[in-house]
């Protein structure tokens, strides 16, 4: 079976039992139950996938023996492998092994004793090889498997507090169902103990949590940075499961996957796009718990050691008479009740409040978020008297039977769409992607509400679906609390994304400046400048030939880099943000009028040719954003969006994206709008197109009529306020006339008046 095959079927395999439910770490295990593979003759376990494939092969066949080993393996053992019995594949990696030593000639070298010599060498790439394997089932004659006695409660309990607390994590008890690890922070968040039915089922949270810890940049190092719903947190989530399931059966306490069932899908999901997903799942899980079992060696170790030293100062007289303390480390967690008590909130927290209980939230510093209509804690609120209100972290697990999230999440997949997570309920429209779109195109959209009776909207673009949907019956009774609880869930992920989105980009800027820094100075015979006929205006060159054009905010900051391959290729740097980000070509400040273009060759081509500074948008979608930053930088400056023109695209029908983004560009910031203008058998769209394909005279001359065309409007724009603003005020000086005379008029009315009652 070639390598792919194999991945193939191990996915297909696992796939199947995920739609099942009965995937191995999706199983519950009981405490003292051996379920994990392993080879009998060696004693050692299986490793990696190979550990989750022959779990899914033996669920699969009804095995309920764990021990697996080849055909000769069990011809040593005095058994024997049925006949017409199929054996499975296993697969494993050879990173190092002994090789024949060469001499000059190419040959082997022979040794004294007529042998050649070999050495150990490391590849440079593993080597994959693979075995054929039996279940125990599958072999007569072999002797039960040896009974192992189990550990008592307290020994094992005591091994997993050891496990828990290795490597010193931060760890916090807070009443509630909130079980989490914050990357940010650092810390590891866990209801009380005593919330637990079991301590069993206690270290088994606990230890998926710490599992997830290890993913920090100061240890494993994994990408930590997903939010929650979105098929990278998936991802992670499936890592930390394997390596509990493992971790459950080395310390005998079992393993209860509890309400990580929600991620079936996105697990389904992410192993279809990428049968090899579950390698590299397996791969990291098996780090995890290498990672784990090394600190709590090292704990044992230190611990012993410090022991050690205290009796041996014990057994020595003091030089002097005064105790000397013996002091043993032992692990600490941060976990007093009082601590939780007096936690506050560094920032806003929000809050699942009934409307019939809004008052006494209200007066306990809960406050209403009027944009997005949910109650919150403000930063530096005291949250223990508000802790009922608190609804499941963002982290928690969906419970997939009750959440109508979970009935609106299946409806969108029924219509074809595609999501990273849990359908946002929040009555917003969202586009996503649908089954068949290619990269970049979302298709599909929906809208969903939890007000009330859940509800929603969905539509798929390229098949035509277009369905109303409502909550099935059995969550349609939603009470008040119920729906408290979604929108501040929602709006809860909503701002954890936001800064998980906003860590993301910082990382990402930085790592587009060090890219910038270590590049030089791009040259003018740039291939893809020669094309285009342009010279390059401050761009960066990197060692494989790519320009590197830097993407800025205002203030001169680097947000991202556009590279750019000979060929014309374009690319941005992953996770950076760009929205607002532009490459500006000349002095902006010194300039009469600031142009605003889509991309680089653009904009270089009219800086060249009109002289003034033109700031790079790289798409049609953000010269808006560019234009508005620039409004607020330079209030009286005029701006001109030179867009591009899809004339092409207009006559056959379709939209002018380019005509339409700046239109929209120039109204936000009170600009012109300047278009090439093509002759009809030319299929240009942008100003470099023209100048190439008609002169730069040609060009010259539109950019020039357009800019006079431009000031025209705007001088009249400004005669116009002007005039505006004259009869403004000559009617405020009739206005004013018109009191006076009254004023004067009234006090003589009123003395004949008295004049007349007095004859």
């Amino acid at each position: 079976m070639a390598a792919n095959d194999f991945v193939q079927t191990v996915a297909d395999t696992i796939i199947g039992q995920l739609k099942e439910g009965t995937a191995p770490w999706i199983k519950p295990w009981k405490p003292g139950e051996r379920h994990l593979p392993y080879n009998p003759t060696t004693g050692n376990d299986y490793r990696g996938a190979n550990t989750l494939w022959l779990m899914a092969v033996g669920q699969a066949r009804g095995y309920g023996d764990p021990r697996w080993m080849t055909y000769n393996q069990a011809q040593d053992m005095g058994a024997q492998v049925r006949k017409g019995e199929r054996g499975t594949r296993v697969q494993y990696w050879k990173w190092q092994g002994l090789e024949p030593v060469l001499g000059l000639d190419g040959k082997p070298v022979i040794g004294e004793d007529g042998q050649p010599r070999k050495e150990m060498v490391r590849y440079e790439r593993p080597r994959v090889l693979s075995a054929v394997v039996f279940n125990a089932a599958q072999i007569d004659g072999l002797p039960a498997a040896e009974a192992k006695p189990a550990l008592p409660e307290w020994q094992r309990h005591e091994q997993a507090e050891r496990l828990l607390s290795a490597g010193d994590p931060k760890i916090l008890h807070q009443a509630g169902n909130r079980a989490y690890y914050s990357p940010v922070r650092d810390h590891i968040v866990l209801p009380e103990r005593a919330q637990f039915p079991t301590a069993d089922g206690f270290y088994a949270t606990a230890l998926h949590e710490k599992g997830h810890w290890t993913g920090h940049s100061s240890r494993l190092d994994r990408d930590l940075s997903h939010p929650f719903g979105s098929a990278g947190y998936a991802r992670e989530e499936l890592r930390a499961e394997i390596a509990s399931m493992v971790l459950g059966q080395q310390l005998e306490i079992g393993h209860d996957p509890g309400q990580h069932v929600a991620y079936i899908g996105s697990w389904i999901e992410a192993l279809q796009e990428d049968p090899r997903e579950i390698f590299r799942a397996a791969a990291d899980a098996e780090k995890i718990v290498k990672h784990l079992n090394g600190l709590a060696q090292q704990l044992s170790q230190d611990q012993t050691q410090e022991q050690a030293q205290g009796r041996d100062r014990a057994a020595t007289p003091p030089a002097q008479s005064q105790d000397e303390g013996v002091q043993v480390k032992m692990p600490v967690l941060i976990a007093e009740t009082q601590a939780v008590a007096m936690q506050t909130a560094d920032e806003r927290v929000y809050l699942a409040v009934p409307y019939a209980e809004k008052d006494e939230a209200k007066a306990l510093g809960a406050r209403w978020d009027r944009e997005q209509k949910a109650w919150y804690a403000p930063p530096g609120t005291d949250l223990a008297p508000l802790e009922k209100w608190r609804p499941g972290h963002t982290d928690l697990h969906v419970d997939a039977g009750r959440d109508p999230r979970a009935e609106f999440a299946a409806a969108l997949r029924e219509a074809g769409l595609r999501l990273d997570g849990p359908p946002e309920m929040d009555g917003q429209m969202r586009r996503v992607k649908v089954e068949g779109d290619k990269p970049g195109e979302r298709s599909g959209a929906y809208v969903g509400y939890t007000d009330g009776h859940p509800a929603g909207y969905i539509k798929n673009h390229k098949t035509g679906v277009e369905r109303n949907w409502k909550a099935p019956g059995r969550v349609q009774a939603t009470t008040a609390v119920d729906r408290a609880r979604l929108s501040a869930e929602a709006v809860q992920r909503r701002q954890a994304r936001a800064q998980e989105r906003e860590l993301v980009q910082e990382r990402a800027a930085e790592a587009a400046e060090a890219r910038l820094a270590q590049a030089g100075p791009a040259p003018d015979d740039h291939p893809y400048l020669r094309a285009k006929e342009v010279p390059s205006y401050g761009l960066r060159q990197d060692r494989e030939g790519n320009l590197l054009v830097p993407i800025r905010d205002m203030d001169g900051k680097v947000m991202s880099v556009q590279a750019i391959t000979a060929e014309g290729r374009k690319s941005f740097q992953k996770d950076a943000r760009t929205q607002g980000g532009h490459f500006l070509i000349g002095d902006a400040a010194a300039s009469p009028s600031v142009l605003v273009a889509e991309g680089y060759a653009t904009a270089a081509t009219l800086h060249r040719e009109t002289g003034l500074a033109v700031a790079v948008a790289f798409n049609a979608g953000n010269l808006g954003p560019v234009a508005e930053a620039l409004r607020q930088r330079y209030p009286d400056k005029p701006l001109v969006i030179a867009g591009d023109n899809d004339h092409v695209n207009e006559r056959q029908g379709k939209p002018n994206v380019g005509r339409e983004k700046a239109e929209d560009a120039a109204a936000r910031v009170g600009g012109t709008v300047l278009l090439p203008a093509f002759r009809l058998d030319d299929r240009g769209t942008d100003w470099n197109d023209l100048a190439r394909s008609q002169g730069r005279a040609v060009l010259f001359e539109q950019v020039s009529a357009g800019l006079a065309r431009g000031e025209r409007q705007r001088m009249a724009g400004e005669l116009a306020q002007a005039r505006q603003a004259q009869v403004q005020g000559q009617e405020r000086s009739q206005h004013q006339d018109e009191g006076r005379r009254l004023t004067q008029v009234e006090p003589e009315t009123q003395r004949r008046k008295a004049r007349s009652i007095g004859r």
